[in-house]
């Protein structure tokens, strides 16, 4: 997929996140407290009857970022698992085999195709070691990934800047995988008040069989989210009836 291809697609609207915009993220502490209070009227069937979900964490976060989607999860009868590298580098050519690695070991172990959960850069993860091993993996759900550029459009490029990274190469190395596209269900859960990843570069163009939902959870609160709970069974196709 080449860059023309990319701008008759998405044209040039595509920007980082304003600063304005961070005000937002601190509504996470919020978000977490409300969650805490409501946690006991969450639902509670057992829609994943066993099915495994790999857990990925976004850039600068450990796997105990996801602990609370790790544990609705189980309570919903799923087998939700930690990725093994615990903490998110964003290194990620390192990552990425580990990543593989990881849903090679537990498809085997579940003896068929498992499901992903990505948070921001962990979901971008997921996608990518998807489109690796697609008969390892049934399903997708990304929080707020950006799913084109790279860090481009992130609040990090200033960072990948000083470091002396290429972001422009990142982001044509990401378009060219999309010859090779991700045919398993992938539902893209996205703010367009997020402060960290620009919510036009979570948006799909390219994949065919995607599903984007618009939600109203700022960027650091998607895993702490009592909105973003009730809508995981669902993302994962086993809604709640």
């Amino acid at each position: 997929m080449n860059k023309t291809e990319f701008q008759k697609r998405y044209g040039n609207t595509i920007r980082k996140p304003k600063l304005s915009l961070l005000l937002g993220e601190t509504t996470t502490p919020l978000e977490a407290a409300k969650l805490a209070v409501q946690w006991r009227f969450l639902p509670r069937k057992n829609v994943g009857q066993g099915q495994t979900v790999l857990l990925l964490p976004g850039f600068g976060a450990s796997s105990s970022a996801m602990s609370l989607v790790k544990r609705y999860l189980e309570s919903l009868g799923y087998k939700a698992e930690y990725w093994s590298a615990g903490f998110n580098n964003g290194e990620v050519g390192k990552l990425m085999p580990r990543v593989i690695a990881d849903i090679k070991r537990l498809a085997e172990e579940n003896q068929g195709p498992i499901k992903l959960v990505g948070w921001s850069l962990g979901g971008y993860l997921a996608r990518e070691a998807a489109r690796e091993v697609q008969h390892h993996v049934s399903r997708i759900v990304t929080l707020g990934s950006p799913v084109v550029g790279g860090p481009k459009y992130t609040a990090f490029k200033g960072l990948y800047d000083l470091k002396g990274t290429d972001v422009e190469s990142i982001e044509n190395a990401t378009l060219k995988r999309y010859e090779h596209p991700i045919v398993c269900p992938i539902v893209a859960l996205y703010c367009k008040k997020d402060s960290i990843v620009s919510w036009q570069a979570c948006i799909d163009r390219f994949s065919p069989n995607v599903e984007h939902i618009e939600i109203q959870t700022p960027h650091t609160g998607m895993t702490v989210s009592r909105e973003v709970m009730d809508l995981l069974p669902y993302a994962l196709g086993t809604p709640l009836k």
